[in-house]
Parts: C-alpha cells; structure tokens; sequence
C-alpha cells in the first residue's frame, strides 16, 4: 500500500486496537501507548500510521488467538449444556422419566448442532 495514501478513520481505528493489544500483551508501556495511540487518531497517512507499529509483530500469536477461539467456544457449550441439564432434571423432578430420555437426545442434537458440528480444539497441544 501507498504510504502517501490519506488515512481513513477505520485505518487509525484498527492501528489503535493493534496497538491496545500490544499494550495488553505488554509489548508496550503506558506512556508508549498513550503517544502512540495519540500519533494514530492525528495520522494524516497511512505512512504515518505504519511508522507506529513498524517495531511490533504484525498480528498476535495464532496460537493465542486460537486458544481464545477454543474457550469461548467451550464456553458457549458449557452454557447451553447447563440450560439443558436444568431443563432435564426439572422434567426428571416433576416425574415424567420416560420423558427425560428423548429430551435429552433432542437437546444434543440442538448442541452439536449450535456447535456448528466443529471439533473443539485442543488448547495445547504439543507440537
């Protein structure tokens, strides 16, 4: 890309949010950042945009980018499997057994289902 290119609010947007997550990994001091970060609202280029991140990996670690991927994803599953329980031993409780069994069934197909039938990543794996 043109680094005599304008910026656009979206461009120094994004090199905001790269630099907020260098900040967070600890890449960057406070006082880094905060210059930084003022550098990026104010860049009229997209030179100047590049020259505030030329010293930083271009992207996070894909191993922690898939790691946060995997949680959420085992997160959202342990919730609706929590839902499912509770509905399940409610309908146990109120003593319909024979129903309990099809519910069930239902409610794991709904999961895998909401799960987009995906096998969930191991989160360290040894390579």
């Amino acid at each position: 890309m043109n680094d005599t290119l304008r910026a656009a609010d979206r461009d120094r947007d994004e090199v905001v949010d790269l630099l907020r997550e260098h900040y967070a990994q600890g890449r960057l001091t406070m006082e880094e950042f905060d210059e930084r970060s003022t550098a990026a609202t104010s860049a009229k280029t997209i030179g100047d945009l590049r020259v505030l991140t030329a010293d930083l990996p271009v992207a996070p670690e894909p191993r922690e980018a898939a790691w946060s991927a995997a949680r959420m994803r085992w997160i959202a599953l342990a919730g609706t499997a929590a839902v499912a329980t509770v509905i399940l031993i409610g309908v146990a409780v109120a003593g319909h057994f024979d129903f309990a069994f099809p519910v069930w069934l239902i409610v794991l197909v709904a999961v895998k289902r909401a799960h987009g039938g995906r096998r969930i990543p191991r989160a360290h794996r040894a390579r």
